[in-house]
């Protein structure tokens, strides 16, 4: 279902004009190093790691996004602009439970040259979130919540709509 969605990001992002690189495919895939270390020689200007989660508490549900963030005031500024966007996009066209935005120090967002965000998308493991990842237009909404995420971060601020207003029209 990742790679699902990533697709339909990919298809998204590429017929707005953006290049996109897919770090992994359909299956197996390289390891977080590798996708940092391919991100940052191809000289990326956004990296987003997409995740669905799974837990062993059935109250675990909804959407997060993470950027590099110390928690004392170091912070990639526009991994976190970005990270919020993003998320509110998702929430705002998908409805789902919101988790928030946090910082973290993970090497997959440190070890980037450009802003880096996480998003999880759900829980597979709870049922609620599950039924709704299972559903193909549940992640073609989140694509496009990505894609305007995307155009909002590169937006004038007077320019910018109201989360989940923002719409995109697709190229002749």
């Amino acid at each position: 279902m990742v790679f699902d969605l990533a697709s339909r990001i990919e298809g998204r992002l590429a017929a707005a004009g953006a290049t996109v690189y897919l770090t992994r495919g359909r299956r197996g895939g390289p390891s977080l190093a590798e996708r940092t270390a391919f991100a940052n020689s191809a000289r990326a200007d956004l990296f987003v790691s997409l995740h669905m989660e799974a837990h062993g508490s059935r109250h675990a549900r909804g959407v997060a996004s993470y950027y590099y963030g110390t928690g004392s005031g170091v912070s990639s500024t526009v991994g976190e602009e970005f990270a919020n966007l993003l998320r509110r996009e998702v929430i705002a066209r998908t409805g789902m439970l919101d988790c928030g935005s946090h910082a973290k120090t993970w090497d997959l967002l440190r070890l980037t040259r450009m802003p880096a965000i996480r998003l999880d998308c759900g829980y597979l493991s709870h049922p609620v979130d599950r039924q709704l990842l299972l559903d193909a237009r549940l992640r073609s909404t989140v694509a496009s919540s990505v894609l305007a995420a995307v155009q909002r971060l590169f937006l004038p601020a007077e320019a910018d709509p109201p989360t989940g207003t923002y719409q995109l029209s697709t190229p002749a």
